[in-house]
This record gives C-alpha cells, structure tokens and sequence, in this order.
C-alpha cells in the first residue's frame, strides 16, 4: 500500500464498531487566523505579480523672473513576485471507502485533513517563506523583515533584546490592504483551493508502489497563492522575543511598549486593515504587558462601527485588542527565530 494512503487501519479509527463516524477530537488542527484575514487579488500576469516601487522624487525649485527650470523626473524600480502551486492528494481504495456504505462520510474526512494540513502550510510558507523557496513558492514575511540593520524595512523592525538562540518568537504586525501587502492568485485562474475530482463518476484505477492497480476514489486539490509586499511601511516586526525571560513587571510591559513602537512605524494604519499575529504565548505576555502597563482588561468590541467596551464581543475575550489593533494567535508561530532577527527556516 503507498504512502499517504487512507487505508483500513486509518479507517479502524474513524469510525466505531457500528460503523457511525466517531466524534473525531482534532488535536492536529491549529488556529492560523491569517488564512482567513489575507486579502487576495487576480495578478496581472500569469506567472506572478508586477508592480513598481518608488526610488525617488523629481526636483522642484525656486526661481526668479526670466529664470529658467529644468524638467526634472522620478525613479522607479519594477518588482515581480512570485506565486507557488501547493497540492495534495486523497486516494482511498474502495474496500476502504465503500465498508459499511459510508463512501461520501470517508472521502469527506481524508479531504478534510488535507485541506487542514493545506492551511498550515501557507500560514507556514506566508511567514517562513525563504528566498530558496522562490521557485516553487514566494518569500514569507519574516525574511523580508529579517534585519535589524543595511535594509530598507529594518526600520520597521524591532528587538525585544533576547538573547538565547532558537528560544526567541516574534509578533507581526501586517497592514492588509490592495496596494500595500496581499495575498494574489495568478492572472486568469481563481481564489482558493480548487478540487480536482477523478472519481466523481465512479471509482477509478489507483497504483499501488509496485506498480499494480486497484479500484479506488481520487481527489486533488490545488492552491496557486502568492505574497506581494508592495509597500514595506506597512508591515513591522517586534523580533527576539525569549519568553522564559519574561518574567517581571518591567519586561511585560516593555514588551508592550515596543509593540506600540512597532505600531507607531507603520505608515497609516487608518486606510488598511492592520493586524498583529504572534504565538498563543507572546500573546498572554503581551496582554500582561498592556494590564500591566495601565490598559483596560475590559472586552473591546465594535458596535456601531466604533471600538467600546461593553456589550457582547464579536470576537470573543480570548483576543486582545490594543489601540484597535487585534492580536491573533497563529499556531505556525514559535520557537524557531535566532538571535538576529531572522527566522530560522529549515
């Protein structure tokens, strides 16, 4: 039997003795809020995503009357960003699928874990990206805000100061919005993930690692996504962050106050969505940091298209709202990022 097949031992813990589909507990699926709140646009090309990026001004002066002015012009470099093509696939035999006639309930749950496995693996790639991953995928966030100093975005960065290599975390900070950072599709395609169906018709013939065939169900799917951060003053990064070092009053809420120096970088939070994305843990440091620091531990939600504190919750008082500003837990987030300010990507 291959690899990566769904197959009577899988089926065993699916479903129970009666063959009724068990209440699966989905320990394995994360919380990765940037998949839903990642803006996405049609490129405009095929092979990726253009835009220019503004390297200087034309000149103006001042002048006297008879005196001439000569015509001056700006500077602009093209940028072209790449998409990549993430795809899985669900094979189940059909002595497998057809056992106790719960054919649609059995491809439904092997579709499930790889569209599952399909979300961690963009927010993974959206941050973690690197520029070796160019060719089949993009350039993740984290690289692209990866240095405390010689880059244009390192302004936009900012150390918490720790020091003990690989024990370090950031907080993102990402202002979403069409001309500034979004997600894009390929010219000519579409949004999502589309499902390739070969057995919608029936079950079709599957091979097996030798080389033989059997009578099996098939499904493909496929997502073509691709990161443009075309303006860098809306994105910022709070790095070296070493939780177990932690631990006081005055380092909660000094983590508190670079984030809101890491806010105060991005270039107009009013015309984008902005919103900061971190581990479950810096999250709880950084709500320590905020109470500690005077804020209100009250839930803020929006009413009448304004922040308030009373009232139900929109989203729930697990989040935390600071200046506006939600901060999400992503799971793909943790222990992963060195000392420089750089994510560590395998």
């Amino acid at each position: 039997m291959p690899n990566g097949v769904f197959n009577l031992h899988d089926y065993a813990k699916t479903f129970d003795p009666k063959g009724e589909l068990y209440a699966v507990a989905r320990v394995l699926d994360q919380t990765n809020p940037i998949v839903r709140d990642a803006i996405t646009i049609e490129s405009n090309s095929d092979s990726g995503h253009e835009y220019a990026i503004q390297n200087g001004l034309p000149t103006a002066a001042w002048r006297r009357a008879y005196q001439g002015v000569k015509p001056s012009k700006g500077s602009q470099t093209v940028v072209k960003e790449t998409y990549g093509r993430m795809s899985a696939v669900a094979e189940v035999d059909v002595a497998i699928a057809e056992k106790g006639g719960k054919v649609s309930e059995v491809r439904a749950q092997v579709q499930r874990d790889q569209l599952e496995v399909m979300n961690q693996e963009f927010a993974r790639k959206f941050f973690y990206g690197s520029a070796k991953d160019e060719e089949k995928a993009f350039i993740g966030f984290a690289a692209r805000y990866g240095a405390l100093t010689g880059a244009k975005s390192s302004r936009q960065v900012i150390s918490n100061g720790g020091t003990t290599a690989n024990k370090q975390q950031s907080i993102y900070l990402i202002g979403w919005g069409k001309g500034k950072i979004f997600t894009f599709f390929p010219k000519g395609t579409r949004a999502g993930i589309k499902v390739y169906d070969y057995s919608k018709n029936g079950p079709i013939d599957l091979q097996d690692a030798d080389g033989g065939t059997y009578p099996g169900y098939k499904k493909q799917m496929e997502w073509l996504c691709g990161l443009a951060v075309q303006d860098w003053r809306y994105g910022a990064r709070v790095c070296n962050i070493e939780p177990s070092a932690i631990v006081t009053k005055d380092a909660k809420v000094a983590l508190y106050e670079n984030f809101i120096k890491a806010v105060g970088r991005i270039q107009n939070p009013d015309v984008v969505n902005l919103v900061a994305y971190t581990s479950r843990e810096v999250r709880d440091l950084l709500r320590a940091g905020f109470l500690a620091a005077g804020g209100t531990s009250a839930p803020i939600v929006y009413q009448n298209n304004k922040l308030t504190t009373t009232g139900l919750p929109v989203y729930g008082y697990n989040d935390l709202v600071i200046d506006g500003i939600h901060v999400k837990a992503c799971d793909v987030l943790g222990f992963d990022e060195n000392g420089n300010g750089e994510a560590i990507v395998a």
